[in-house]
């Protein structure tokens, strides 16, 4: 999985999650498993994806970073 995290404001949630649902369905892309976390003084969103292409585009789009996936043991 590729995990990527984007930091928010909290009165950016609504907005950014809306745009986000827009920008995937365009692409017909559907992320793997997505998360919100209450962070100080904001929210954390975690989102993975299958495939590094999708991650990096997402990450790049949003202001979000990319987690690189652990390595096979």
């Amino acid at each position: 999985m590729w995990t990527v995290e984007i930091d928010l404001e909290a009165g950016e949630l609504c907005e950014q999650m809306a745009a986000m649902r827009v920008w995937l369905d365009q692409r017909r892309w559907e992320p793997a498993t997505f998360s919100c976390l209450d962070e100080t003084p904001g929210v954390r969103l975690r989102i993975d994806f299958k495939a590094a292409k999708e991650g990096e585009a997402f990450a790049r789009r949003f202001g979000g970073r990319v987690r690189t996936p652990p390595l096979a043991a």
